[in-house]
């Protein structure tokens, strides 16, 4: 069987990556849309790109979704999974996984530029002033670091804590010896969420749990913007209760557009600068991006030849 891949990821797609695909097929790379997608086998797709049952419904002849990520929430799984489609992703490949260090990365760079002012720090220099004392920040060393999730993600951000002289707490229900969420966010002067989105992690973080948390307290989001409640957020940030929020994600970013601003964390973080938002760049530094490119389009090429050779 000659399969056609839709790759929407196109040009951003590693070379190395592209021939691998083309090896399994005839490729395109274009954006989906009803007429491309009504003859393709295969789709390509990253985040940002949400795969509904209309997408689904207008590939008629798809047998695999692939998608170099481990969250999944973009995509209708059950649906997909309803007309035989196999969808493959990054999701389980531990030993591979352990190599990319990008999101825990990132998260640190959130917490150091929220305790040290460095955006506000940068923005006060460039308008020309020179405020040493204006952007006093705190240190990491002695300060207690909360780890949601004690994963992949959450093992490298204890590295990073340690190596910082911080101390370092984690809850996690599947995995012995953590903390309570209770007893975590009672002690911890940062928190930082590593866990995947579910149904039992969407809205996780709440106004609840935010008034458990000490005074001034710092949360970090790198994992998906439901786990946490924004609005709750912004009530505790406005009453003190939290003192910065630095996130990767948005409840709302499937839907989010530069001309249409849709989420009021956005609209608040415009004139508070405790709140640092990024777009979703975690897993996005040019070495992950090759690395996973690769890696998928090899997954893909493996699941397409077991299944010729069964059939």
């Amino acid at each position: 069987m000659e399969h056609r891949i839709l790759c929407y990821t196109g040009s951003l797609f590693a070379p190395e990556g592209k021939e691998v695909l083309e090896s399994i097929g005839s490729v395109v790379f274009e954006e989906p849309t009803e007429s491309n997608l009504a003859n393709i086998t295969i789709l390509v797709v990253q985040l940002g790109v949400n795969v509904d049952k209309e997408m689904i419904d207008s590939a008629p002849n798809l047998k695999f979704i692939a998608t170099a990520t481990t969250g999944l929430d973009h995509i209708d799984i059950k649906y997909a999974q309803s007309k035989g489609i196999e969808v493959i992703s990054l999701k389980g490949e531990a030993g591979f996984l352990n190599t990319i260090t990008s999101t825990a990365e990132l998260a640190l760079g959130l917490i150091i530029s929220l305790t040290r002012k460095i955006p506000s720090a940068n923005k006060s220099v460039i308008n020309g002033e020179w405020d040493r004392e204006e952007f006093r920040g705190t240190s990491l060393r002695g300060k207690t670091l909360g780890i949601i999730g004690y994963g992949r993600l959450g093992k490298m951000m204890e590295r990073f804590g340690k190596a910082f002289e911080m101390n370092v707490v984690f809850s996690d229900s599947n995995v012995p010896g953590g903390l309570t969420l209770e007893e975590l966010l009672e002690i911890s002067d940062i928190v930082s969420i590593h866990v995947p989105l579910d149904e039992s992690t969407e809205g996780l973080i709440g106004t609840h749990e935010l008034q458990m948390m000490k005074p001034n307290a710092i949360l970090i989001n790198t994992s998906r913007g439901k786990i946490v409640d924004e609005e709750a957020v912004i009530g505790a940030l406005k009453s003190r209760i939290l003192g910065g929020y630095g996130t990767d994600v948005l409840s709302d970013e499937l839907d989010f557009s530069g001309n249409e601003i849709r989420s009021h964390l956005v609209d608040y973080s415009k004139n508070n600068p405790n709140v640092l938002i990024t777009p979703h760049i975690g897993g996005t530094t040019a070495e992950s991006r090759v690395a996973t490119d690769i890696f998928i389009a090899k997954k893909l090429q493996e699941k397409v030849a077991a299944c010729t050779t069964v059939a």
